[in-house]
């Protein structure tokens, strides 16, 4: 474990080590998302962040937090429904249009579901979407930024599920044919931690797949009707809470995770990030050698390596499959016409 107190020092001093640094937050404006922001804001000296969330109304308070917290700061707010790839591409391009580079990639969408498969107007089911699809659509469309920010902190940031890896049906990875809830998990989280292996082999920047632990977020509000949220929030929350991490503790640590010299790209010749603190070695990466650029983390910010299951994907090539079966969805998915254009009623950006 790393211990709270190195976090927050870490932390501190990245108004030294990284005094401009520029972030993307997908999914952002609550949450986990939130309260990393809200730590990005309290210990940088002069951050440029865009966040990318649904509704501009709703983030209007945040916003306004993080500039009171950070009047040198620069908070842009993108209004987009990302389970459309459409709409991905649209943000990506907006970015492409400001900056330069990209230090940090951080995103959190998607939610809960007790329903079968919902297809956008893209073909894909909405929920797997936002828990993969989406993101990858970002990292892929995003890449030449971060590649840019080198030598410096360039990191992608999914938090998810890592290190519970498990069985995909390698026939139907898109689960057009064999979707439920279980599934739509297990795949979304075993083809991110097998697609950032992929990308930490070919590309100058670090991968991390955080497992965030149990969070008080507004998660349940959010995803289910009132009265079954309800029965979480006051029936079953109170049972679980002494077993739950802090929302700004997680806030705290996810920011380390994400600026942390600790979890370097592969091949690394510079320190990315706030200095490794003293007595903690370079995190094991997801294939058992250390500093390998893709990690499968805790909340507590331990790595590990893959389990059987998702080895033996490894062995078979599935890295480089999924990947390129990731691209060539999405590609096809941004590409469709008819009602996408009237769903996608385009991308505000402020």
């Amino acid at each position: 474990m790393v211990a709270l107190d190195i976090v927050r020092k870490a932390n501190s001093s990245l108004g030294t080590t990284a005094p401009r640094l520029v972030s993307l937050f997908v999914g952002g404006t609550s949450g986990i998302g939130k309260s990393t922001l809200r730590q990005l804001a309290l210990n940088t000296d002069s951050p440029v962040a865009y966040i990318v969330g649904r509704s501009e109304s709703n983030a209007a308070p945040l916003l306004k937090e993080l500039g009171q917290i950070n009047p040198r700061g620069s908070f842009n707010f993108i209004e987009a429904d990302v389970s459309l790839m459409s709409n991905v591409d649209k943000a990506c391009e907006s970015i492409r249009q400001k900056e330069k580079a990209l230090n940090l990639l951080f995103m959190t969408p998607g939610g809960l579901s007790l329903v079968g498969r919902r297809e956008t107007t893209e073909g894909l089911d909405k929920l797997f979407a936002l828990r993969y699809y989406a993101r990858m659509r970002f990292v892929q469309n995003l890449m030449p930024l971060l590649e840019a920010a080198q030598p410096t902190t360039a990191r992608v940031v999914s938090v998810l599920g890592g290190g519970f890896e498990g069985n995909i049906n390698t026939k139907d990875l898109d689960l057009k044919e064999s979707y439920n809830i279980v599934s739509c998990a297990m795949h979304s989280v075993t083809m991110t931690s097998l697609a950032m292996e992929h990308l930490a082999a070919q590309h100058p920047v670090s991968f991390v797949h955080v497992y965030p632990g149990l969070v008080g977020t507004n998660i349940y509000t959010n995803s289910f009707p009132a009265p079954m949220a309800a029965v979480y929030n006051y029936g079953m929350w109170p049972m679980m809470w002494p077993f739950s991490v802090n929302l700004e503790e997680s806030g705290q640590r996810h920011l380390f995770h994400s600026t942390s010299a600790r979890y370097p790209a592969n091949n690394a010749t510079i320190a990315q990030g706030t200095p490794v603190p003293e007595g903690i070695q370079l995190a094991m990466g997801s294939n058992g050698t250390l500093g390998s650029g893709a990690y499968l983390m805790n909340w507590k910010g331990e790595t590990s390596a893959a389990g059987k299951k998702m080895q033996r994907l490894r062995e078979r090539g599935f890295a480089q499959k999924i990947w390129e079966h990731t691209t060539s969805l999405t590609d096809r998915a941004a590409s469709e016409k008819g009602t996408v254009g009237q769903a996608a009623a385009g991308v505000v950006v402020n």
